[in-house]
């Protein structure tokens, strides 16, 4: 995979995050990229490292994400976004007068993205050969970061994340009849031993 498609699969559900963190806060994506610039600026430096992406690379995170044209901060996340993002947990078009239909769409959206960006960073880190120790430790501080935009508490969260990448996403790397080479089967395995070790509590289980 190139560069782009590896950064694209990171920014995707980085895109979606900072959708649903405007949304949670009832602001729109251009005044919470900006409210939340310095948080935004440390994730993306994380990310740049575990990617080892080039400068032009990183520019694409601004130029789509669209923050600097969405009319100066008056556009608004549309519900087919919103649908997308949550994996239409609800039907479309989306109530976003029920308090608890926004609810469900804004956990689960936060679930399932935050599970992707985790799938991204790891498949980046494993395919531009990041070792494992120090590029676990980015993907974690990545990914707490990402989860607080969200409001969710950073430690606790990168844990359950990791819990559900390990169970929704890992296996289709792992599998036996995945295409994945057995180098990259190996880079995966180590990740998800580094995060384990860094993550998961005490006890068998």
């Amino acid at each position: 995979m190139t560069e782009r498609g590896l950064a694209y699969d990171v920014f995707g559900p980085l895109w979606s995050v900072l959708d649903l963190g405007a949304v949670a806060g009832a602001e729109s994506p251009t005044a919470f990229v900006a409210a939340h610039r310095a948080e935004l600026d440390d994730l993306l430096e994380a990310v740049r490292e575990i990617g080892d992406f080039s400068p032009g690379t990183m520019r694409l995170f601004e130029r789509q994400g669209g923050w600097n044209d969405r009319g100066g901060g008056s556009a608004e996340v549309t519900p087919e976004s919103l649908t997308l993002h949550s994996a239409c947990v609800e039907r479309y078009p989306p109530d976003l007068t029920d308090p608890a239909a926004l609810r469900r769409i804004l956990r689960t959206g936060g679930d399932l993205q935050l599970t992707r960006l985790m799938d991204g960073l790891v498949g980046a880190a494993v395919t531009r050969g990041t070792e494992a120790d120090r590029g676990a430790a980015l993907v974690s501080a990545a990914v707490r970061g990402a989860a607080a935009l969200l409001g969710r508490d950073g430690g606790r969260a990168v844990a359950d994340v990791f819990r559900m990448w390990r169970v929704a996403s890992l296996p289709d790397a792992l599998r036996p009849d995945a295409p994945t080479p057995e180098a990259a089967r190996e880079g995966f395995r180590a990740y998800a031993h580094a995060l384990a070790d860094a993550l998961d509590g005490p006890g068998p289980g």
